[in-house]
């Protein structure tokens, strides 16, 4: 290709990231009427030069929508474009060959997204979400951090939001394994929001990416997040719930998936906890609970033929086994110096506190903190009378 052929192809595709921005502009985000223009005028340039007359004679453009769409100044869509360019975020539109054809065919797919990273293969991937509260317990974050260890271990994608508790250690946990994982945010990439996880959206764009509907500098809100939620299930195969309130957000990203015809799948929990209560109930009304990996796995061996060979191998036990001590291994590496002193002085058979201090050479206040940590990462377990021993 010459250079003027790839400068008209640059230019073609920067029209068409003008077109669509100005689209949602106009239109809003998550209007259902981005599938009607795509069906009935099959690219946004087509629609542009139709313009008012054939606008009117559409069926589903409402004369509010037409007047907005008649005020639109592009000059706002080439400055988002500009702070794209400056910031080093892609811009994939609905039009775009790497727009993910899982969120295409959902009723309301975003138009543009905003991309940090590189969107990896979901076409040919399986890709499951991982949702639940931000006051996780430290079963829920223990189990999160396993299910997207072995997930991505299997090689499937995984999503979630980014936020700190369930979906920051479902995505820590498939970072450790060296897959991909994507963070679908309820803001803009650039936009100064829960600051502490910085570090984990950097790493995710290392080997994945971070994803927003919205211009890179947008502010969140109230409502962006369960906009947002949307996308999260509409990227996937199927969503797991890992713990849930009864009026946690993440029973919307639930219920969207039921919506889109995602898979459900929820972690049982202690009938005695309220972030348990959401999760429950999902099983009773329609979710499969999932007690191990393969519970998920098993679902879509038939869809992608890399995915079957691993399930396969995870069946062996003594392959699992393998897989296991390994994790074990990195966990372990990653525990503090204090952790590692007190797993040490564990044994198989359940010891106080106290004798655990004169074992280990900690103070009971650091025999806490490390109980606390090694529970994180399974690798201890508790009984009555605070006697605890090595799971």
């Amino acid at each position: 290709m010459g250079n003027d052929a790839r400068n008209k192809e640059v230019m073609l595709m920067n029209f068409n990231e003008v077109y669509w921005i100005s689209i949602v502009e106009a239109l809003g985000f998550g209007n259902h009427k981005i599938n009607d223009i795509l069906e009935y005028y099959k690219n946004a340039k087509n629609f542009w030069d139709e313009k008012v007359n054939s606008w009117k004679f559409s069926c589903f453009l409402s004369k509010k929508n037409i007047e907005k769409l008649k005020t639109i100044n592009f000059n706002k869509a080439y400055k988002i474009i500009e702070s794209c360019n400056r910031l080093g975020y892609d811009i994939v539109t609905i039009e775009n060959p790497e727009y993910p054809q899982k969120l295409k065919n959902i009723s309301n797919p975003p138009a543009v997204l905003y991309v940090k990273g590189s969107l990896p293969d979901m076409n040919n991937n399986l890709c499951i979400a991982i949702v639940g509260t931000r006051s996780s317990s430290v079963y829920g974050n223990k189990i999160s951090f396993e299910m997207g260890y072995k997930l991505a271990k299997a090689g499937t994608i995984v999503i979630s939001g980014g936020a700190i508790g369930i979906d920051c250690l479902s995505q820590k946990g498939a970072l450790q394994a060296g897959g991909k994982t994507i963070a679908v945010l309820g803001c803009g990439i650039n936009f100064n929001y829960l600051m502490a996880n910085k570090n984990l959206r950097d790493n995710i764009a290392k080997s994945g990416a971070l994803i927003s509907e919205y211009p890179p500098d947008f502010r969140c809100s109230s409502w962006t997040f369960p906009m947002r939620n949307r996308i999260i299930s509409g990227l996937s195969d199927g969503v797991l719930v890992v713990e849930a309130g009864e009026k946690s957000g993440s029973l919307i990203t639930a219920n969207l998936a039921l919506e889109q015809n995602r898979d459900l799948f929820a972690i049982p929990g202690n009938i005695n906890s309220s972030v348990s209560n959401g999760t429950n109930k999902l099983i009773k009304i329609c979710a499969k609970p999932v007690m191990k990996v393969e519970d998920i796995l098993e679902e879509y061996c038939h869809l992608y033929d890399n995915l079957n060979a691993i399930y396969q191998l995870s069946l062996n036990k003594n392959n699992e086994n393998k897989k296991e001590n390994k994790l074990e291994k990195e966990n372990l590496d990653n525990l503090s110096d204090r952790a590692k002193a007190l797993f040490i002085a564990l044994t198989d058979k359940p010891c106080y506190v106290n004798e655990l201090a004169d074992k280990s050479g900690l103070s009971a206040s650091e025999i806490l903190q490390g109980i606390t940590e090694l529970e994180l990462y399974g690798f201890i377990k508790s009984y009555a009378g605070n006697r605890y021993s090595r799971l």
